[in-house]
């Protein structure tokens, strides 16, 4: 399914933590007008939260029995925010002393110390091609707060400016929605004073919890959808008859990227994952969702030789998978849309940033579409 002959990217999820409540996280639901944790981790009754996290030598296991050069590793989890792992700052050393790995973190930085983060930035400092994402939705708390359920921005702030003080690559990504639609100008130019190297407009393909009013510990909130983008709503409009799509084009094989859940299995992608209504879908996806083979276990060779795979390529000419339709129908399929837009040269930058790590999961589109 990859193309073992060219350098791999993967998506890494290291643990199942997080210490915030975002209402259209995998994680949790609106049950009875609360904000609450899902019983169970996507679905999966074997996969309870916050119980699981990933050692240096674990994690060391794993990457060396991929057994092929990895160009990059994208930090971000399905069910996790990654810098919570105790053993996050020796992973990304380990990744820069002793691999010609890149590395990515998506990271909504309401966590650690500013000592901690100048060590990070410490360590990306001198590769170019290791970034940090800081998810601010919003500029100032209450703001920031309607989606980052629990976050402090003040603290984010100070995070992001000590990673950079550090020497790390910092960029500003900031979802919009109604709340903060006003900000985006203010957000871009905070960005640009403090030394941010890039910031990223992004717009959502997700439509859960949204205009629905719910409560967390108290405090009531509601999430809205932007209006600012109508082309980009009108594509997410179509998106919703995903069902109907055909003519797939896997996204995770342009990219020749895969995902590693924080069990350290292998998932074809990162849209497919640990589904619990995907089971319902397909009797060969139930198979895999149930074993336990993992790169602790198994060599990247091996993982690939389970009928999975192949299983998985048949479905797009006949059958696909909900979710592969969903995302990766050439028709109708949606993922996010991004805009880079502090700097005149923002084109530039983000024309080498492509170049520099096959990124096709970001694509310069006009107005988002």
């Amino acid at each position: 399914m990859f193309d073992l002959t060219k350098p791999l990217e993967i998506n890494w999820e290291l643990n199942n933590r997080c210490n915030l409540m975002c209402p259209q996280c995998g994680r949790n639901e609106i049950k009875d007008g609360k904000l609450q944790w899902r019983k169970w981790a996507n679905g999966n009754p074997s996969q309870r939260l916050n119980d699981t996290d990933n050692s240096l030598e674990t994690f060391k296991t794993a990457y060396n029995n991929i057994g092929y050069p990895v160009r990059v590793i994208r930090f971000q989890g399905h069910v996790s925010e990654n810098i919570l792992s105790k053993d996050f700052l020796p992973i990304c050393k380990f990744l820069r002393e002793e691999t010609d790995t890149s590395i990515h973190v998506s990271t909504h930085g309401s966590a650690n110390t500013i000592e901690w983060w100048e060590k990070l930035g410490n360590v990306f400092s001198g590769d170019p091609r290791s970034i940090v994402f800081f998810s601010l939705d919003g500029v100032g708390q209450e703001s920031l707060e309607n989606y980052r359920v629990g976050a402090g921005y003040d603290k984010v702030i100070a995070n992001a400016q000590s990673f950079i003080r550090g020497g790390g690559k910092a960029i500003w990504r900031m979802i919009i929605f109604k709340h903060n639609q006003h900000q985006v100008d203010e957000a871009r130019e905070l960005a640009r004073e403090l030394g941010f190297w890039e910031f990223v407009e992004v717009h959502t393909n997700r439509r859960i919890n949204m205009d629905k009013e719910f409560e967390y510990k108290g405090k009531k909130y509601i999430l809205e959808n932007q209006d600012i983008s109508p082309e980009w709503n009108e594509a997410i409009k179509k998106n919703q008859n995903y069902k109907e799509g055909t003519d797939i084009e896997c996204k995770a094989i342009k990219e020749n990227q895969f995902y590693v859940d924080y069990l350290n299995r292998v998932w074809a992608c990162y849209y497919i994952p640990n589904m619990k209504t995907l089971i319902k879908e397909k009797d060969w996806y139930s198979e895999y969702f149930f074993k336990k083979d993992s790169l602790l276990n198994k060599t990247l060779d091996e993982i690939l030789q389970d009928s999975f795979y192949d299983d998985l390529q048949k479905s797009w000419s006949c059958d696909a998978l909900s979710y592969c339709k969903k995302f990766c129908s050439k028709k109708i399929g949606a993922n996010r849309g991004f805009k880079w837009s502090m700097n005149e040269d923002s084109e530039e930058k983000q024309n080498k940033y492509l170049k520099d790590h096959s990124g096709k999961h970001i694509q310069r589109t006009k107005d988002y579409v």
